[in-house]
């Protein structure tokens, strides 16, 4: 049996096992309904993923729709019954919201079966005029070792400086994302293979690059920072396990299991850390960086205070108009966006017409607002960009009287558009999906052989495009992130990479060795 077939039926027997799981947990009709309606969307997909080519031909745009079913619905369901809870514990309208998440993947893949009719780039002899100009601008040329180290070090220098207000921590937060480039070298060390670089001179030191970044996250108390780069490789190694026409051998399957009792293991202690960050962060702005990093190991020693936070956020479910406690173990709640769409489907069901015509005054405004100050100038558009610092999750709570602006709440797409457009939304999103799915896909490439590869830069950004490829916290950021979003990070990208493969060459004049050369393209694992 192949490895990308092995994946897929992997995935489907866990969620037919956790489906059986929650008719023994809680036998009520809507939690039934909803593992159904899970159970349903999932075996759809993975259908679509083992029948057709598409993880082949446009692997991308289709990792995205995977992306957005694991982190929405197929997680939910398996994290849910691997500690023994219900899927609908803890959310407000279980019933509807997995309907509608139900609905909307089934109108992405429907209009990915019709994107992949008409854009097929794998079969083009000639590319795109777009694709040739980031092809001659180097975009997809795999970058050497020591050019992913000084990558690194500048996105480093860009989380530093971008914490910072002003022009200058704008500039920082534009290229921080480059941080995580020494995240790549498993991967193109596993699509390369030993030629690519020294495993053992270099594995030290990204364990060491891992323990700075992790320090670094604990000083500024940002949990996504600590994870960005592990799930990065992580769910790199599930596209690639996904596209592996390798056959799958005993040895295989044994280091799949002992992966997934090092990640079990793993658990307990990364949601005590995450509660001691969140139990830490009261104090955040009032004490130093060092102290903060102090704390919170100090927090996570503490059993009773941790047990005092789950049990106040376990009590906020049942007290407060507003949450996102959905799993009991914070990790999940990091990487998993349930809740989120659940708070913001409700919210949407709950406004008034009044309501919905201040939601269209400022959705207008956070779409002008993402252009840049100039544009808008030229434009002679007046906003506030500082009366809009809050999210699209704080406004519709707000409208709906369940929060305040400010929090920067986590929101959903599908809830403004439902609050917006109505029934007619699915139709709308119908429409926004080739645009999304040829977003994601100029990040990958054809090889000479054919083959559609990730770029270095695909590999980047690969855990954002899982979680949010074809969906986001609000329709202003699918637009963002189309209009202004990829053209910036690619610009920054190629501008960071040219300084750094400068640095590298010069590096290894200085220390009278050979710069590395990779070749412009690399195969595929079979």
């Amino acid at each position: 049996m192949r490895s990308a077939r092995f994946m897929v039926l992997l995935f489907g027997v866990l969620a037919l096992l956790a489906g059986a799981a929650q008719f023994a947990l809680d036998f009520r009709p809507d939690n039934i309904a909803s593992t159904c309606l899970v159970l349903a969307s999932a075996l759809v997909l993975l259908g679509y993923i083992l029948w057709t080519d598409a993880i082949q031909t446009h692997p991308l745009s289709t990792f995205a729709i995977f992306g957005f079913c694991v982190t929405s619905q197929l997680g939910a369901l398996l994290a849910q019954s691997a500690v023994g809870a219900s899927l609908t514990e803890n959310l407000r309208q279980p019933l509807e919201t997995f309907a509608w998440l139900a609905l909307y993947q089934a109108v992405a893949l429907a209009a990915h079966a019709l994107y992949r009719a008409f854009y097929r780039p794998q079969v083009q002899q000639q590319p795109s005029i777009v694709r040739a100009l980031l092809q001659r601008a180097g975009l997809y040329q795999a970058p050497s070792v020591g050019t992913l180290w000084i990558l690194g070090l500048i996105g480093l220098f860009g989380q530093l400086v971008g914490s910072g207000a002003g022009v200058v921590g704008k500039v920082g937060q534009s290229f921080a994302f480059v941080a995580w480039a020494p995240f790549l070298i498993p991967m193109f060390l596993a699509e390369l293979g030993p030629g690519y670089c020294d495993r053992r001179r270099n594995y030290p030191f990204l364990f060491v690059y891992i323990g700075c970044i992790a320090l670094i996250g604990l000083a500024a108390n940002a949990r996504g920072m600590m994870l960005s780069g592990l799930m990065t490789i992580a769910v790199f190694s599930v596209l690639r396990a996904l596209r592996s026409q390798q056959p799958v051998t005993a040895a295989h399957i044994g280091k799949f299991a002992v992966l997934g009792l090092l990640l079990a293991a793993l658990a307990i202690p990364l949601s005590d850390l995450m509660v001691a960050m969140r139990i830490a962060r009261n104090e955040r702005g009032n004490i130093s960086q060092l102290k903060m990093v102090q704390n919170t190991f100090y927090y996570v020693t503490q059993s009773d205070k941790l047990k005092t936070q789950r049990e106040r956020d376990g009590a906020n479910v049942s007290l407060g108009s507003y949450d996102e406690v959905y799993f009991s173990n914070p990790l999940l709640g990091r990487l998993m966006e349930t809740k989120f769409h659940d708070n913001a489907l409700y919210f949407a069901n709950r406004l008034t017409l009044r309501d919905q015509e201040r939601l269209w005054d400022i959705t207008g405004d956070f779409m002008w607002a993402t252009l840049p100050e100039p544009v808008l100038k030229a434009l002679k558009i007046k906003v506030n960009k500082d009366a809009l610092r809050f999210s699209m999750g704080d406004y519709l709570s707000y409208l709906a009287g369940a929060g305040d602006l400010g929090g920067f709440k986590t929101g959903s797409g599908f809830g403004q558009g439902l609050a917006m457009f109505g029934t007619l939304f699915p139709f709308l999103y119908f429409c926004m999906c080739p645009i999304l799915f040829l977003t994601v896909d100029v990040l990958s490439y054809r090889s000479p052989q054919g083959t559609m590869l990730v770029s270095a830069l695909g590999m980047l950004g690969i855990w954002r495009m899982f979680q949010y490829g074809i969906t986001g916290e609000s329709l202003q950021y699918l637009f963002m992130a189309v209009v202004r979003g990829l053209p910036q990070n690619i610009f920054m990208f190629l501008l960071t990479l040219a300084i750094a493969r400068a640095g590298a060459g010069m590096l290894a004049s200085l220390l009278g060795a050979k710069a590395q050369r990779v070749p412009p393209t690399y195969l595929a694992l079979r």
